[in-house]
């Protein structure tokens, strides 16, 4: 068995031993230090990192998000088999996330959504790109590995007569999925009812290059309008292979593979547990792209949770609303 195979069997019993309820057969720090020991080998940012083996979440060297943009950070190249693009960035570059497969990260994300989610229907809705016409969106990937059937209706405008007649017909519970400003545009239409025993999921930030919608407002006139029988948030980033759940208020609840750390922004030194800081995310899915990275968001973290409350200042936007602002604007 190649390295790389023997990485992803040990994360994947990782993983499904936290599913299970039970602990793994290796400590998260073990498959930290190994993932970020077998990247080096392969990645020259990873190269220039300390080697480890690392006590804490927190030691474990992180890469910036905004070099995901400069450089091919990972171990595929630039000829990897899939590339995960970064959507609506005000750079001239998106940011790529290269893998060699998607088998362990659709995995995870499957078994963390059944135990998450408070249903998850068997038919999806989607305000997003079809992936198979843009298969660039890690989004749309996640959402497609959760349903045997999915309905697209974002492409250069919003589909509002193709998401009428989806819903109208559908004869039983559907999950529809939305990034926030995709979602205030559906409102700004007359809309349906869901079918009984629906659920509505938003995710994506709700600040644009012109445009800031009041996330609580958004998800209370939907809940009211479209009456969903739940809806829930989820965060993610195209260069994380794992995503966090919560309900419409709250903190994100993390799957055991998948931690945060808030950090000083000025020197990088590790803040308690529910103290503000920068966010990094160590991720053991991240085996073909970077075990730990750093983002350019601020907020609050503790085991298993994490809490957003914006971007540093001076940070660029980014994000899958972005590329919808435009539909509301």
């Amino acid at each position: 068995m190649n390295p790389r195979d023997s990485l992803v069997a040990r994360v994947r019993a990782f993983v499904d031993a936290d599913l299970a309820g039970k602990a793994g057969p290796e400590s998260f720090e073990v498959l930290a230090s190994a993932l970020h020991a077998y990247q080096a080998t392969m990645c020259p940012i990873r190269k220039t990192m300390p080697v480890g083996p690392f006590a804490r979440a927190a030691d474990v060297p992180a890469v910036p998000t905004g070099l995901f943009r400069r450089l091919p950070v990972g171990t595929c190249g630039l000829d990897a088999p899939v590339q995960f693009h970064t959507s609506g960035t005000t750079g001239p570059k998106p940011g790529v996330h290269r893998l060699w497969d998607t088998a362990l990260l659709d995995h995870a994300a499957r078994g963390d959504a059944l135990r998450s989610l408070p249903a998850v229907p068997r038919r999806g809705v989607a305000l997003l790109r079809d992936p198979a016409k843009d298969p660039h969106s890690s989004l749309s990937h996640m959402v497609s590995t959760l349903f045997g059937e999915t309905s697209w209706h974002l492409g250069s405008d919003l589909d509002v007569l193709g998401l009428r007649r989806a819903v109208e017909t559908a004869s039983e519970p559907l999950f529809v999925a939305t990034t926030g400003f995709s979602l205030a545009a559906w409102l700004a239409e007359p809309v349906p009812h869901l079918p009984s025993g629906s659920v509505l999921m938003v995710t994506g930030g709700f600040k644009g290059r012109m445009l800031n919608i009041d996330p609580d407002r958004l998800l209370d006139e939907a809940a009211k309008r479209l009456r969903p029988d739940h809806v829930v948030r989820e965060y993610g980033m195209t260069e994380l292979s794992s995503m966090g759940w919560s309900g419409t208020r709250g903190p994100y609840r993390l799957p055991g593979w998948l931690r945060a750390v808030a950090v000083s922004p000025l020197d990088g030194t590790p803040r308690p547990d529910g103290e503000r800081g920068q966010l990094r995310f160590v991720d053991l899915c991240n085996v073909d792209g970077s075990v730990a990275i750093e983002t350019m968001d601020v907020g609050v973290a503790g085991p298993g949770w994490v809490e957003l409350e914006g971007r540093l200042p001076g940070a660029e936007l980014r994000g899958c609303s972005l590329a919808a602002e435009d539909l509301v604007r």
